[in-house]
């Protein structure tokens, strides 16, 4: 389903479930391809093991990144964890600026129950910032997220108004969207509260605190919100994903009463993880409501239009109907000034098609309706006219009227097959000079 690539950037523990050990069973889990660039080799994890190994790889990064480069190697997300020095931060960094193509995740993971890891002075915060603000996604606890603010940090439970201040100034950091963990607002309970600075949307996924502590969580709620993210899932949602996974393998771990040393028994929750996520990649329709929802119809528009016309008119009357009529401006005053309702078709985690209606007096005009050519034959396209009929009956509307090219053979075959049939031609003057010349095609429901 996916053919994404996702680069996990952690130091890796032979024994102990955190970091890579993690990292590379979730994410690979929902069917996504997990590389990985180790930033250092230890036998065991440093959570309550002791004469533990360490070997640092910080002069394998550069070396392996331009072998990548050489390759033509690349990656659709890169997901970055604990990173042991400043050095490996810059290093870090510099691999962004090689890979822009891929959306950026930052566990910032340096600090937990109030205090820096030993491993750092008090001056690395600040330095994780700004590995912080070139993400798409930041995923601080709340003791991280304190440090990087320079917020003194409180034990909880908070109350909502105190976490809505640190989302707002964390918006300063630049990252796109924030989930921030290790988060309560009663006693008993724990979860994660997210926000996306670009739409506003934020929210809270809470469930029952399970006694104890237990190492490697951190890793296994960011790569479980990684694999569901890039399979798809809106950001709620594979928040929601992310935190269950972590809560089914704590819940499980004290059920059996396991050494807490080797982590979280997640291996056994991650069928149920894998089925959520794909459960919620399928194909759905959404409303287009935000300028940037219009922005990705407007997007389609200039991807489909010249190949779904290419031949049937002159190359500057589909520029004048892809500029005027389905560029931004146009699309905003279809929905926000003639009533046109427009939804994004989404499938495998991307927006493959749109529509378009509106009521007219007797029937409803199905105004757009459009897939990319990658997607057709799989029957989304009956997804699609199902909402338009669903709409028509909802308004009582006993019929659907639509126009479409008269040239356009093949699209006029698969409306046929939806159960419409021509009623007239048209020759309709859509201004600039330009001329449509459609047929009217109507369904009586």
């Amino acid at each position: 389903m996916n053919d994404k690539r996702v680069l996990a950037v952690h130091d890796i523990s032979c024994v102990g479930r955190c970091s890579l050990t993690v990292a590379l069973p979730i994410i690979s889990s929902v069917g996504l391809e997990c590389s990985v660039l180790p930033t250092a080799v230890l036998s065991t994890h440093t959570g309550g093991f002791t004469g533990y190994t360490y070997r640092d790889l910080t002069e394998d990064i550069e070396p392996i990144e331009d072998h990548w480069k050489s390759l033509g190697i690349g990656f659709t997300a890169i997901y970055t964890g604990f990173l042991g020095s400043f050095e490996q931060i810059g290093l870090v960094k510099d691999m962004i600026s090689k890979f822009p193509e891929a959306t950026v995740y930052v566990d910032p993971a340096m600090a937990d129950s109030g205090g820096l890891y030993p491993v750092f002075g008090p001056d690395f915060p600040a330095e994780m910032r700004t590995l912080c603000g070139m993400a798409d996604v930041i995923k601080p606890n709340i003791t991280e997220l304190c440090m990087m603010l320079g917020e003194e940090y409180m034990d909880g439970p908070y109350t909502r108004e105190y976490i809505s201040g640190l989302l707002e100034k964390a918006r300063g950091i630049g990252a796109g969207k924030i989930i921030v963990t290790s988060v309560s607002f009663s006693p008993g309970e724990m979860g994660a509260v997210y926000m996306d600075y670009a739409t506003g949307e934020k929210g809270e996924v809470m469930r029952p605190e399970v006694p104890g502590f237990y190492h490697g969580t951190g890793d296994v709620f960011g790569s479980a919100l990684v694999g569901a993210s890039e399979s798809g899932l809106p950001l709620g949602k594979a928040v929601e994903c992310a935190v269950d996974l972590v809560f089914c393998s704590i819940v499980r771990t004290h059920a059996k009463g396991a050494d807490m040393r080797y982590g979280v028994d997640f291996e056994k929750e991650l069928l149920r993880y894998a089925t959520a996520v794909r459960a919620g990649t399928g194909p759905r329709l959404v409303r287009v409501t935000t300028d940037d929802q219009i922005r990705i119809v407007a997007s389609l528009a200039r991807s489909i239009w010249p190949k779904a016309f290419h031949g049937m008119e002159p190359d500057e009357h589909l520029e004048y109907m892809i500029n005027n009529l389905q560029g931004f401006e146009g699309i905003s005053d279809y929905i926000r000034n003639k009533g046109f309702t427009y939804w994004l078709l989404q499938c495998d985690g991307r927006s493959v098609g749109y529509m378009a209606y509106v009521p007219e007096e007797g029937c409803l005009l199905l105004s757009k309706f459009y897939l990319l050519e990658e997607y057709r034959g799989r029957g989304l396209s009956s997804i699609m006219m199902g909402k338009a009929e669903e709409a028509a009956r909802e308004m009582g509307l006993p019929k659907i009227r639509l126009e479409t090219n008269r040239r356009n053979t093949r699209i006029v075959e698969i409306y046929k097959h939806f159960g419409f049939e021509i009623v007239r031609e048209t020759d309709r003057d859509i201004g600039g000079g330009h001329i449509n010349h459609d047929y009217d095609l109507e369904k009586v429901l």
